[in-house]
Parts: structure tokens; sequence; C-alpha cells
């Protein structure tokens, strides 16, 4: 047998445990696409597809907005030009333009499958079991089955955060410095385009970055390290400069990426608010009890939901004809809109104080308001990821170290929606990272009973949290909990 093809054969069998993880990744996105394709209901576009029309009829990155219709930022850029590619090339409003999107979708969900497993491959490569643990966790989780099937930008910000984390997270070997903080600075800037609250994440990636280059073998200067986090910095403005640049010619003032900021924070703070954007109906609680519905008919049933929810657009400003916002600028009417919000909340700091711990509860549990946050399926999941997150957080608190800027993020971004507003979706761009800690959760269970179900003495597993700096000989017989066979993780103090 010719040495490449033999090579080539080892090279498949090392890599078939990532290819099949990957693969059934895939192939659960695309049978959701094609089954809720099957259940004819085409998947909303909202203010994404109406931009892409407009952009395609001529009248540029406009829609209509709180009561005037012509150039926008209520968008980031990047999704309503994905849809509108997709329109030039099938069609505006066709199936296969929205099929087309779904399968992207799809590969991005498998991407984001793919960097997770890297990220905690880099973080912590004595214990390779978490990467893959967490990998397949999310190549099956239900939210984010479904959401490779919606016209949203949410798949999109969750693959870019990852990935981005992923490579600052890399270890720093022998390639130039600049290149891999050109890459993350690249995606950096891709990510604000797509979703510009994630901006909180980026001090936290430029860390990682920074202290990824300890861990050269080179011994590199101060100087070198540094010039890592400019050049990252560097390359993550010059993404975004374009759409500024755009922003101020149109708005006549800066706007970063998008000029909704006072909005939203209104749709979540004033008298009518549930701490969303939506107000409930009791049709909320009847759908939630419908769980023994079919795949097709759970997505009709969310579908038709959507119209069983009242937004506070429609209850409050609606009515009046957007009263005090005609005829001002789109950045100046978000303001007018922030500035009622503040009012409410000076006044009425007690129900503001309510809304915060209504909202908490919505990010981390549930969210009544949302219909689709309703389903038995969602609230299953969600209730084994908080309690596997919490005792993964306890467990690995030994190695807060390498940890904590995931933490940081995660609590950077909650603590945001907590105090503004809030919905089932902003949490998705952090499960796949917090996954990592529901897999420290699960793992050392999974070990024991791979080991008892291997030998016939019983083995104690090893949790990173019981890892001591002396390490008698008798701990050489212990089989270690979370980790590869072949290597016992360093002794780390917990910090």
């Amino acid at each position: 047998m010719p040495l490449p093809l033999r090579i080539h054969r080892e090279s498949i069998r090392r890599h078939a445990p990532l290819l099949a993880v990957l693969g059934v990744a895939l192939l659960l996105r695309v049978a959701v696409v094609v089954i809720l394709a099957g259940a004819a209901t085409q998947p909303g576009t909202y203010e994404h597809g109406e931009i892409a029309k407009n952009l395609l009829a001529g009248r540029g990155f406009s829609v209509w907005f709180l009561g005037s219709e012509g150039p926008t930022s209520q968008q980031a850029p990047l999704y309503p030009l994905l849809l509108a590619g997709a329109y030039w090339m099938f069609g505006v409003d066709s199936t296969a333009a929205l099929l087309a999107v779904q399968l992207l979708q799809c590969i991005a969900g498998v991407v984001t499958v793919y960097a997770l497993m890297r990220l905690a491959w880099a973080l912590l490569p004595e214990a390779r079991a978490l990467g893959w643990v967490a990998g397949v966790a999310l190549a099956v989780h239900p939210a984010h089955l479904y959401a490779v099937a919606h016209i949203q930008v949410v798949t999109w910000a969750t693959m870019l955060l990852t990935m981005l984390l992923a490579v600052t997270a890399e270890p720093h070997v022998t390639s130039p410095v600049g290149r891999r903080a050109a890459i993350a600075g690249l995606l950096a800037g891709l990510m604000l385009l797509v979703e510009p609250i994630l901006a909180l994440a980026i001090p936290f990636a430029a860390w990682m970055l920074f202290r990824s280059y300890f861990q050269s073998p080179l011994v590199l200067p101060l100087r070198h390290r540094l010039s890592g986090v400019a050049a990252m910095a560097v390359v993550c403005a010059a993404v975004l400069t374009p759409w500024l640049v755009r922003n101020w010619w149109v708005h006549g003032e800066p706007v970063f990426v998008k000029s909704t900021f006072g909005y939203a924070f209104w749709q979540g703070n004033n008298p009518s608010s549930y701490g969303t954007d939506k107000i409930p109906k009791p049709s909320v609680e009847t759908l939630r009890r419908a769980h023994d519905a079919t795949l097709t008919s759970t997505h009709q049933a969310l579908n038709e939901a959507r119209h069983e929810t009242v937004y506070i657009d429609d209850l409050t400003l609606r009515p009046g004809g957007y009263v005090g916002l005609i005829g001002l600028s789109e950045p100046e009417r978000s303001r007018v809109l922030a500035r009622r919000a503040w009012h409410f909340i000076t006044s009425h700091p007690a129900d503001y104080g309510r809304l915060c711990l209504a909202r908490l509860r919505y990010f981390f549990l549930f969210d009544e308001t949302n219909p689709k946050a309703a389903h038995w399926v969602y609230r299953a999941t969600t209730v084994v990821w908080l309690i596997t997150l919490v005792v993964g957080l306890w467990g690995w608190r030994g190695w807060w170290r390498p940890l904590w800027p995931l933490f940081g993020i995660l609590v950077a971004v909650a603590t945001f929606h907590v105090l503004t507003i809030t919905s089932a979706r902003f949490r998705m761009p952090l499960e796949p990272f917090s996954l990592i800690w529901c897999a420290g959760a699960v793992v050392p269970a999974i070990k024991r009973v791979f080991d008892r179900l291997t030998s016939a003495t019983p083995l104690r597993v090893v949790r990173p949290a019981d890892v001591d700096d002396q390490q008698t000989d008798s701990d050489a017989a212990i089989l270690p909990g979370p980790f590869t066979d072949e290597q016992r993780p360093p002794a780390r103090k917990a910090s």
C-alpha cells in the first residue's frame, strides 16, 4: 500500500470521533430545517427582510421605524446584507432564498460546535473530555437546533463569539504574533456588525490573547505581547470604520453600529413593560400545555404564538401615532424614548427593581412573555443547563484562572440585559462556552461509569478541585476523572 494512502487512512481514523460529532450536528440541523420547511410555514424575516427588499429596490439600507421611513441603523448591517444576497440570487421572499440562508446557518452551527471544542481544549488541555462533552451537548442542544430555522442574527452572533474566544485562547507556538491577532480582530469586527452588544466580550477576549503569549515556547518581550493586542484592536476598528462613517454621513452624528439602544431601553422600562419587548397573553399558557405536539405542529403553534403576543410598541406608541417622535432623526427618536425610560426609573425605582429581578429570572430561567420560551422542551433544557452550570462552576472552582474570562463575559452580558432589556435569544451566544462548566458537572460521573464497566476494581475519580500540590506515590494509582488517561494535569492552586 502506498505510504500517502496509509497516512491518509490513519488521519481519517484519528479524526473520526471529531468528524462524527460534527456530522451529527450538521445532520440534526438540516433535519430541523427540512422538517419545518415541510410544515409550509415561512419563517418571518422581520426588519431584516424589509431592509433587504429596500436594498434590492434601490432604496438603500432603509426601513420603516418609529413612525418614519428612511435610511436606518435600526439593525446591524451584515445579516440584512446576507438576506439581500439570497434574495438577489433566488428571488425576493422565495422559499429557495430562505432555505439557502437556513442551510448556511446549519453550517454556522457546525462551525460553532467545532470552535467550542477547540476553545475547551485550548483552555484546559489536560481535560480534553470537557471539550468532547461540551461539543456533543451543543451539537444536540434543542434551542440551537431550532435557531438555524429562524431568520435571525443569533446563530451568527453565537458562531462569531465562540470563534473569537477559541482563536484568542489558542496557545501561541511559533507563528507570527500578528497573524492570530489579525484573525481575532477580524472576528471581533464582524461580530460587532452582527450584534454590537457583544462588544462587552471583547476586553475579555483581548486579555485571553495577551495571556496566550505567555504559553509560547519562545520568550516574547512585553512589547510583542502588547503589539498583538494592538493589532487585534486595529483590525477590528478597520472592519467597523466603513459602517461607522456611513452612519455619521446618514444621521449627521456618530452612531455605534445601531441607533436603537434608547428605544430598546424604553421597551424594557416603562409603565406597561414586563421587562421585555412583549406583554404576555393568557394563550401563552395554553400553548405551553400543548407539550405533546409533534415538531411540525409545535413549529406552527409557535409561529401563531407570535400573533398572540402584544408588543409594547402596539400598546403605547402606535395608538398615539408616535407623538413626539415624528420629524426627528432616528438617533434623536431613540434618545427621546431613552429619556422617557429614565424618567420612569427615577420616578418609580421600586418598579425598576422588580423589572430587573424579573429580567434576571428571564435570562437564566424562563421568560413568561415569550411564547417560544414557554415550550416544555425549552424549559427542560434550561433547567438542565442551569443546574449543571452551577454544579460545574462549583466543582471546577480550582481552575478559576484559565476560565475566569468566560465567566466575566457571562456576568457582563447578563448584567447589561438585566439592567436594560432581555429576551430568550440574548442568552444563546453565551451558552456554548458555558457548556464547558456543564460538561465539568457530568464528566466525572461519565468517567466513573466507564471505569466501573472496564475494571473489576472500583476506582476513585479525581475532580480538579481535589488535585493537591503534594502528590504521593499512591496518587499514581488513581485514574484522573475528566482527564485523558495519557496525561495527568499539573497541580494548580485554587485561585
